[in-house]
């Protein structure tokens, strides 16, 4: 069986941590599912999710050594528009301004995790938690929840 679900979510900072676990876990239990795949995805280059602490002091350190290692203030050639490929502008020049952001989510890596499901319940460790991070700005995001395996009849 497959079963998959978009959520939106509406980001309030340009560096944000929101934990869907509890979310995934609904998920899971509207649907009646068992054991198999459920996976969280980020359709968005500028956002990634990963499995991790939510522990506001690691949030705090993480968006400090961001800040430190990949500042907004430098410079980044994808914000150069002169020399840009048009293909990839955006529609307002804020917007494409945003070279920190990529560079930050290919050091945190994943735009996606996959938690095996074990009789109904997430395989996640005790502190795990699946986090979406938002790091451009605040708006709308999309991430998709998907399931491979078998349901409860």
């Amino acid at each position: 069986m497959f079963f998959t679900k978009t959520i939106i979510l509406n980001t309030k900072k340009s560096f944000e941590i929101i934990d869907l676990t509890d979310q995934l876990k609904k998920f899971v239990k509207k649907n009646n599912l068992t054991n198999g795949l459920v996976n969280v995805y980020t359709t968005h280059t500028t956002t990634s999710i990963k499995i991790n602490e939510a522990e506001d002091g690691f949030f705090k350190d993480l968006e400090n050594w961001f800040t430190q290692k990949v500042p907004t203030d430098v410079k980044y050639w994808h914000n150069d528009l002169e020399v840009r490929d048009p293909k990839t502008m955006c529609e307002s020049r804020e917007e494409c301004l945003n070279g920190h952001s990529h560079v930050r989510q290919m050091l945190l890596g994943a735009s996606s995790e996959t938690i095996p499901l074990i009789s109904g319940k997430l395989s996640l460790g005790q502190w795990q938690r699946v986090l979406f991070f938002e790091l451009d700005h605040a708006r709308e995001r999309k991430v998709i929840f998907s399931f491979v395996g078998e349901k409860n009849k």
